[in-house]
């Protein structure tokens, strides 16, 4: 009869687990999703703080009457900035990466009910959406950068 059932389901069940083993693998799972969530939110806000410096920087530059050397400075500075955020965006993909790589262990000794209902979106499509938002991120800081040096180029730099 279980056999039976097995077939029914053409996926394969996984050995049965006693209650703690459950209720670890449970705890692993919702850490896990929690430390996603993390990561996901710190990706936007690193973007959203490094653009918020760059506008900083700019009206200060404005505000100060910048001089040729400051604004060389301020130049250097957006340079590094977004060299910083980008190394931390894809830091922050790796991070991701781990995090679902421990769920996927953890989804193997669930239920084929649950893991069925987990396998819903494909890894492929959600590497394809992780990747794709990745990019953006990055154009966006780098599109950032470059409107923020536009600007401190168009000021008018003393002495001349």
């Amino acid at each position: 009869m279980a056999d039976q059932k097995s077939d029914e389901l053409d996926e394969p069940v996984p050995d049965p687990i006693d209650d703690e083993v459950r209720a670890e693998l449970s705890l692993i799972y919702s850490k896990a999703n929690d430390a996603l969530l993390f990561v996901k939110a710190q990706q936007w806000w690193t973007v959203g703080s490094t653009l918020a410096v760059f506008m900083g920087l700019f009206v200060i530059a404005k505000l100060v009457g910048a001089k040729a050397g400051y604004i060389s400075a301020l130049t250097g500075l957006i340079i590094l900035m977004t060299c910083a955020c980008v190394f931390m965006l894809v830091i922050y993909q790796f991070w991701q990466h781990n995090e679902l790589a421990r769920i996927q262990a953890v989804v193997s000794h669930f239920s084929a009910t649950f893991q069925k209902i987990h396998s819903i979106k494909s890894p492929t499509e959600g590497n394809f959406h992780r990747y794709t938002l990745l990019a953006f991120m990055i154009i966006l800081v780098i599109l950032g950068a470059a409107i923020t040096y536009m600007g401190l180029d168009q000021l008018p730099r003393w002495p001349r």
